[in-house]
């Protein structure tokens, strides 16, 4: 075991301690780094070498993240299964309270690089007709009427973005970004750009340099209305956080400790547009924000069957992706999860166009949730500096979000024709009408935009996949062949080992959600499991066949 500081990551080529061998458990206990290391220590050092534990965040004492590195790499089912076993052990000890496995899953790539009917059918699926003009996704969003109410466009919102970091692009600029508080999770530093790697050099699938400068453009764009980006509030400021390499395979650990760095600098608002399969510390992260009276906005996912992580998440607001046409986009994650919709099919972005491995800034037009989410934001951001961030946390405290929540699915949502609510949310966002409402008395705010702070295991899983808590804990003792009190067990004790099987292995998640038992599960539907997922699997009911993996 090394020093217990903080991890080091030295090149920032994926063969580090920060790269493809390094494993994490987050950890919730109330001892101490040193007490935690000596208990942990008989469990740990036969699976981790140069491992060790330090703080979540800094200004708490509870929640850990232990670190080291594994001989197997992330993505692969050996490292799953290392990690899922590891964590077994260390709830086995009885010293820490929860423990689950930061895991980047793998499961997106493949989906994400199959494109839907729909695309297949255009020349350029990113450039849907109707998406010619400039300015198409902030008129869909009614932005100059807001623009007439609130003037100064954003002036004095500083927005925290976990992403990939910055560049200074002649359409974002230095004047756009807050890069005195600035952090680089991956390399441990104070310098957040990015890097700009060639997508093809790095060992992560789906590497999207420049991806936070894509984000960040359509929220606080300085460019020209004639040639440029335009944001939807260019007056306000992104704070960049690198956090990410592949907005699609991440460890969820490093969103985790930029949105805390974030809330602990003065920031109004995050926005998340990258996504995976989320852990407890993430969750306690954004409810520390929620409750200092910020929003919270995470795109819903791309091209996949379920809304990722922190997305899924009841603490922050989850957002599909809309067309020129006002239609979803194909590729849109959807569900019961989502709040509102925003553009996200064939948005003017400013870009990079790689030539001999080489970046080149460009504007583009570019496709994902990733999109709705920063136009979600740019709103959110107008509407803050319309009423005033320190006016809101006085008369709401931390209920800032239920309040812009209550509003959007209130009042400021237009609701095109043939639109399914309980898939994309209230509608697509409405700036002018958002700001033109008046604020609501605080017992006007519903229960419904009053998110829990605490929720279930089968809350947590079923909003990834769509379904009610009741439904999901009837598909499970119908999976496992048990009563609802078993399944409740087998779910709490591994809910990060279902999270991540739900997520990815599509067997596995319609095997349950189908009404099979899990009999019917095949090796493949399991790849990944700890020793003891399996055993209560085979044990929860008593007429499944020993040889059940």
């Amino acid at each position: 075991m090394d020093e217990m500081g903080s991890p080091d990551s030295t090149a920032d080529n994926g063969t580090s301690a920060g790269g493809v061998h390094e494993l994490r458990i987050g950890v919730e206990s109330a001892g101490t780094r040193d007490d935690l290391a000596e208990q942990l220590a008989p469990v740990v050092n036969d699976v981790l070498a140069d491992w060790h534990i330090a703080p979540l965040f800094a200004d708490d004492d509870t929640l850990w993240l232990l670190t080291g590195v594994a001989e197997t790499k992330v993505g692969s089912a050996e490292y799953a299964t290392l990690a899922h076993s590891l964590v077994q052990n260390i709830l086995a000890t009885g010293v820490v309270a929860r423990a689950e496995a930061d895991l980047p899953v793998t499961a997106f790539v493949g989906d994400l690089v199959a494109r839907t009917t729909v695309d297949l059918a255009l020349a350029d699926p990113d450039s849907p007709p109707g998406s010619e003009s400039m300015r198409w996704a902030r008129d869909a969003i009614r932005c100059d009427g807001a623009w007439a109410i609130e003037p100064s466009r954003g002036a004095g919102i500083l927005i925290g973005q976990p992403d990939t970091g910055y560049t200074l692009h002649p359409n974002l600029g230095r004047a756009a970004l807050n890069l005195v508080a600035d952090r680089d999770f991956i390399d441990n530093d104070n310098d957040a750009r990015d890097p700009l790697v060639p997508p093809d050099t790095l060992p992560w699938p789906l590497s999207f340099p420049g991806h936070g400068t894509t984000t960040a453009s359509v929220m606080v764009g300085r460019g020209s209305e004639q040639a440029g980006i335009v944001g939807v509030a260019p007056r306000a400021k992104v704070l960049p956080l690198r956090a990410a390499r592949s907005v699609i395979q991440l460890f969820d650990s490093d969103v985790a400790r930029a949105v805390d760095h974030a809330r602990r600098n003065g920031c109004h608002l995050l926005s998340i547009s990258v996504g995976g399969k989320g852990f407890f510390g993430l969750r306690a992260a954004i409810q520390r924000s929620v409750d200092a009276g910020m929003i919270v906005v995470a795109a819903a996912g791309n091209n996949v069957a379920i809304v990722v992580a922190p997305a899924s998440y009841p603490n922050c607001l989850a957002v599909a992706a809309t067309g020129p046409d006002d239609q979803p986009w194909p590729g849109s994650s959807h569900g019961r999860a989502v709040d509102v919709s925003a553009p996200g099919w064939g948005v003017h972005v400013a870009g990079y166009i790689w030539e001999r491995g080489s970046p080149t800034a460009s504007v583009k037009r570019s496709s994902g949730t990733s999109y709705a989410t920063t136009h979600v934001s740019g709103v959110a951001a107008l509407w803050i500096a319309y009423h005033g961030p320190e006016a809101l946390r006085a008369r709401y405290g931390g209920r800032v979000q239920a309040v812009f929540l209550h509003l959007l699915a209130t009042i400021g949502s237009r609701v095109p024709a043939d639109w399914d609510p309980t898939e994309f949310g209230a509608g697509i966002v409405d700036a002018a009408a958002l700001l033109a409402a008046p604020l609501p008395a605080s017992q006007a705010v519903t229960a419904d935009t009053e998110r829990p702070a605490v929720e279930s295991s089968l809350a947590r899983l079923g909003a990834l996949v769509s379904v009610s808590e009741t439904e999901l804990e009837r598909c499970l003792a119908e999976w496992l062949r048990c009563d609802a009190d078993q399944a409740r067990q087998v779910t709490e004790r591994f809910e990060g080992e279902l999270a991540f099987h739900l997520i990815e292995h599509p067997g596995f998640r319609e095997s349950i959600l189908g009404g099979t038992s899990s009999a019917h599960c095949d090796v493949g539907c399991l790849a990944g499991s700890s020793a003891e997922f399996r055993s209560a699997v085979r044990s929860a009911g008593s007429d499944v066949p020993p040889e059940v993996p």
